[in-house]
């Protein structure tokens, strides 16, 4: 896939962002509005369109790309279904054009015949409509590899809607391969409480009742661990074991890995074929960014704090949410800019790579986790060495590293996972090594500990310690202030002089 321009936003993350909740608890309904009016929010606004093309569109069309790859049981389209998708597909067409007129534009030719463009991806194709012949590729394929929302289809008959087509990259704990064929009801059966209250039987004819051209909306929500929007069913083994992992780690890290996530839904009616186009926007955003805009980070600790025990568990949150509730409640809402921007997931290893050298530091469970993800990814795509160390406060462990980074070579991808002062001391030996940028990686695990540079006995000590916060100096024994002052360079924060006495204690 190439992207020739990449769309951008001018507000920060938050001035896009769904956010969910308009009271301080929650509880299952259909929520529905239409869709044919902007939200204002705290931090800005959302809803102008029925498809948002952001700035991870490339990012996420790519991992949509993969997944398929991997499993092509996420696309399916039943046989009389096929009506349905090309009606889908210039609905979307249309969308898209109206939405990014400078780069996408749709163009009626003659009769069934249409020239649809997408220059962000190097598109330039003509088409009958309802001629599979006239384009590259199915048509619900070749419109979802455009689109960053996930697509299901629900035929009604018999006074009954049917979900027979979609292409479903992104679920939230569900199986889009098992759910095709399968009505509405049978499909929200295991939803707690919904029955009981009568959620999903208006929903149902809610939908059954939609009409062509009146689109409607509304939001869904769970916590994710890490940016990962595919935590469907059927990768459960990859992303089960973090709801355990997530438990582990200290208050700093728990605020950056644990995410909210927002579905933003549409309901449309098709106008040509007369099935119902559900489109699923998921959205992600840190608890540490949800927590810089004051009315969010209160409104999701009284949610969370309230949320009852049966709900929480079939979200799967129950075993973190009261301590994400706790985070909310007590985080600090700024982030000084001179601290490092941490991933908040493992990458994933380069396709591309040569080779790989992953360097796995300490003993942390979380630490051993990422670097088995990463193992198991990156031996199938070139040649892949495993460094497993205890601390670079050793001598020994950081000769074996420097040694390791020696014999890498060109086209080499260096992954370092482990606390904060481990992975940036790798970082810096492998700068000073001769790696580059784009050929690093890391993943940090805990952020207890960090390198601090004293400006008073120029040299670098390992602290227990944050930016902002006061330390003795292990070197000449002052007490020191940290400042929130990192250079990648030195893989260090910076620290000056705090006043107070010279500690008389033997360095430890």
């Amino acid at each position: 896939m190439t992207v020739t321009d990449t769309p951008t936003a001018s507000e920060s993350p938050a001035g896009r962002f769904p956010f969910p909740f308009p009271a301080d608890e929650y509880r299952y309904s259909t929520n529905v509005e239409p869709a044919d009016r902007t939200v204002d929010t705290a931090a800005g606004s959302w809803g102008a369109a029925l498809v948002d093309v952001d700035r991870h569109y490339a990012a996420e069309l790519a991992e949509r790309a993969d997944i398929l790859a991997d499993d092509p049981s996420r696309l399916a389209v039943l046989p009389h279904m096929a009506p349905a998708a090309w009606d889908a597909m210039l609905t979307l067409m249309r969308e898209l054009a109206e939405v990014r007129p400078d780069v996408m534009t749709l163009a009626r030719l003659d009769g069934d015949r249409w020239r649809w463009t997408n220059r962000l991806l190097g598109i330039d194709v003509e088409f009958d409509y309802g001629d599979p012949s006239t384009l590259p590729a199915e048509p619900l394929a070749f419109i979802g590899a455009q689109v960053q929302e996930d697509i299901a289809l629900l035929d009604q008959r018999d006074d009954q809607l049917y979900v027979d087509a979609g292409l479903v990259t992104f679920g939230a704990d569900w199986s889009f391969g098992f759910d095709v064929g399968m009505s509405f009801l049978e499909i929200h059966g295991p939803v707690p409480r919904v029955r009981r209250e009568g959620v999903i039987t208006r929903a149902h004819e809610f939908i059954k009742s939609l009409q062509p051209h009146r689109p409607y909306r509304r939001t869904n929500w769970s916590l994710t661990i890490g940016r990962r929007l595919d935590v469907s069913t059927e990768r459960y083994p990859h992303w089960g074991p973090d709801r355990e992992l997530v438990q582990t780690v200290d208050d700093e890290t728990f605020g950056r890995l644990v995410h909210l996530r927002v579905e933003v839904q549409h309901l449309v009616r098709l106008p040509d074929s007369g099935a119902v186009m559900f489109l699923i926007r998921t959205y992600l955003m840190p608890l540490e960014e949800l927590a810089a805009v004051e009315p969010w980070r209160t409104r999701t600790a009284a949610v969370l704090a309230e949320l009852p025990e049966d709900m929480a568990e079939y979200k799967g949150i129950d075993k973190y949410k009261d301590r994400a509730a706790r985070w909310l409640e007590r985080h600090p809402a700024d982030r000084p800019p001179g601290l490092p921007d941490w991933p908040t997931r493992p990458a994933e290893p380069d396709t591309g790579a040569a080779s790989f050298l992953l360097v796995a530091i300490g003993h942390d469970r979380l630490v051993s986790h990422t670097a088995q993800t990463w193992l198991n990814a990156a031996r199938v795509i070139a040649p892949t060495r495993m460094l497993v160390l205890d601390s670079l406060s050793d001598a020994d462990d950081r000769t074996r590293l420097i040694d390791e980074l020696t014999r890498t070579r060109t086209g080499v991808r260096i992954h370092v996972t482990g606390g904060q002062y481990d992975v940036l001391t790798a970082l810096a030996l492998a700068r000073e090594s001769g790696a580059l940028a784009e050929e690093l990686a890391c993943f940090v695990t805990g952020l207890d500990d960090l390198p601090m540079y004293c400006a008073q006995c120029r040299a670098t000590h390992r602290v227990v310690g944050a930016p902002g916060e006061t330390v003795t100096c292990p070197g000449c024994r002052r007490r020191v202030e940290i400042h929130p002052h990192h250079a990648a360079v030195h893989g260090s924060f910076l620290a000056s002089g705090a006043g107070g006495p010279v500690s008389t204690e033997a360095a430890s």
